[in-house]
């Protein structure tokens, strides 16, 4: 075989090898729920001396259960994702109980917060989230589309 098709030949098994690892699969997550169920978004303090109009903040509790059952001793990474809000981008920061990882994502990207064998039925921790925006929050009542999506390895 030539050089140049033993390179092109490798190439496309690259590709195909990275294809086939990006093809998440959503998780349920439907028995996760926030506490408090609705959150008030509050201006955040602007500093003395800075005429930031400091955006919008929010602090609240999530009670994470995650279905795995279809997954059990299965390799691969968990990945929160919060969908693009229409509006303004929203950042998400958080600290977990230890079964997750603590990160940062923004709306339109996911994060990584497990890997690993997945080992029972379930995945549970709990998260502090806060979560801010930019001065340009225009509405009183949105709803954030958080999401779990598995990379099998």
């Amino acid at each position: 075989m030539m050089p140049w098709r033993r390179f092109l030949a490798a190439a496309l098994a690259a590709l195909a090898a990275v294809g086939a690892q990006a093809n998440p699969h959503r998780l349920d997550d439907s028995l996760s729920h926030t506490v408090p169920p609705n959150v008030q978004m509050q201006w955040r303090p602007v500093p003395p001396g800075q005429s930031d109009a400091g955006g919008m903040e929010a602090w609240l509790r999530v009670n994470i259960r995650i279905d795995t059952r279809d997954w059990v001793g299965r390799s691969g990474r968990i990945y929160m994702v919060l969908a693009r809000d229409q509006a303004s981008t929203i950042e998400a920061v958080w600290t977990s109980q230890g079964r997750l990882q603590a990160g940062r994502l923004l709306s339109g990207e996911r994060a990584l917060v497990y890997a690993g064998t997945i080992a029972g039925t379930t995945l549970e921790d709990q998260l502090q989230v806060r979560l801010r925006s930019g001065a340009d929050w225009q509405s009183a009542s949105r709803r954030l589309n958080f999401h779990f999506e598995l990379d099998v390895d």
